[in-house]
């Protein structure tokens, strides 16, 4: 199960905070929420992420270069590295 509240932060930045287990589940959800024309500078803090999938590790890697993703576990950062650095991620979307 995963919990996403956001604040906002000013008239142009968001934070999404996401708590639990990420699952590809909720990516839609959430692409919802990482689209808003109103606010241009976009946050994203998993500090109480507990557990991602493969698929998420993906979202992300995509995510990367449009959004700012902070507080990510090193396992995840790791993982997200990893398949920066092989294409992976490119190759399936």
């Amino acid at each position: 199960m995963l919990k996403i509240t956001t604040t906002r932060n000013s008239s142009d930045s968001l934070t999404v905070h996401l708590c639990g287990v990420f699952t590809h589940e909720y990516v839609a959800e959430l692409e919802k929420l990482l689209n808003p024309g109103d606010a241009p500078q976009i946050v994203l803090d998993m500090s109480n992420v507990i557990w991602v999938d493969r698929k998420i590790v993906e979202f992300l890697c995509g995510l990367s270069s449009r959004i700012t993703i902070e507080n990510v576990r090193p396992y995840v950062q790791w993982w997200m590295e990893q398949e920066l650095r092989c294409g992976c991620s490119q190759k399936k979307s």
